[in-house]
């Protein structure tokens, strides 16, 4: 049984969503909440620190030691802690999902990404859906900052109306960049955006949008909780860059009875099956 579906989202915020591709809430997660992701965030972080090798949750920075620890993500927190799942499942969450998906939505993954001070990685510019491909592209990640997230830490950047453009090649010269750096146009940048956020804030982003972030300048780190849902009749064609027992569980509504599939030639990501590092891995080799 999934919980009820409860719309949150005015109809300006949807039409603000479908034109942009992206869409900013502030101040939306309860605080108790947010209280225990943080206090949870901070107990799985101290726990990686004594790690010497990543793990099936986390991936180390080839600088990693313990004592001096450099974590970049733990993937699929929703197995390490149901303050995850309640987040995830549970919560307002789930309906902003349903509200931009306009319909019955599922889980796909979760991931907490750490910036990493003083240097952490540049992402480069990307679409989720290319990564992880779909039957149909009615795909959303939401951001939820943990802590006060500015450009100058690194923080999330978009370029609204690219998810109308249809999916970009992640490809270069036979090889697998995951970025689209290569299609992106100075007219493009001028329109990229920061999102700014504080801990409560949401943003959202749709399946196809694209987006990146920028290094940490700062002497703070930079994390963020993400999970990615998708539409209920949105199917992979590829096995998951994150997999976690709670892939496809249903968070809103029912599940789909057909596929709906969206014509097109669709470029594959190499077979992720036997293991994925990260977008930080597979980015920094490319370069």
């Amino acid at each position: 049984m999934t919980t009820p579906h409860r719309p949150v989202l005015s109809q300006a915020q949807l039409a603000e969503y479908r034109s942009r591709g992206y869409l900013t809430l502030r101040g939306r997660l309860d605080r108790a909440l947010l209280q225990r992701l943080t206090d949870v965030t901070d107990r799985l972080w101290e726990a990686g620190c004594t790690l010497e090798t990543p793990t099936r949750h986390y991936d180390l920075d080839a600088e990693h030691r313990p004592g001096k620890p450099r974590i970049r993500r733990i993937s699929s927190p929703t197995e390490l802690d149901d303050v995850y799942v309640q987040a995830a499942f549970e919560s307002v969450l789930g309906d902003i999902a349903a509200d931009l998906v306009e319909g019955a939505v599922k889980f796909y993954h979760a991931k907490i990404n750490f910036k990493l001070p003083s240097g952490g990685a540049e992402i480069g510019w990307h679409q989720d859906w290319p990564v992880f491909p779909h039957t149909n592209a009615n795909l959303v990640a939401l951001s939820v900052p943990l802590n006060p997230s500015r450009a100058g830490n690194g923080c999330l950047r978009t370029i609204p109306g690219t998810h109308r453009q249809g999916p970009r090649s992640h490809w270069a010269a036979g090889k697998y960049v995951l970025n689209c750096n290569a299609s992106v146009t100075a007219d493009e940048l001028a329109l990229a955006e920061d999102s700014e956020l504080d801990p409560g804030d949401i943003v959202a982003h749709h399946g196809l949008t694209v987006h990146g972030s920028g290094p940490n300048l700062s002497d703070a780190m930079r994390t963020t909780l993400i999970i990615q849902y998708a539409a209920a009749d949105a199917f992979a064609y590829t096995a998951p860059v994150i997999d976690s027992r709670h892939r496809n569980h249903m968070v809103r509504g029912q599940p789909a009875t057909h596929a709906r599939v969206e014509a097109g030639s669709i470029e594959l990501p190499p077979d992720f099956s036997a293991g994925y590092s990260s977008i930080y891995s597979l980015q920094g080799k490319a370069s």
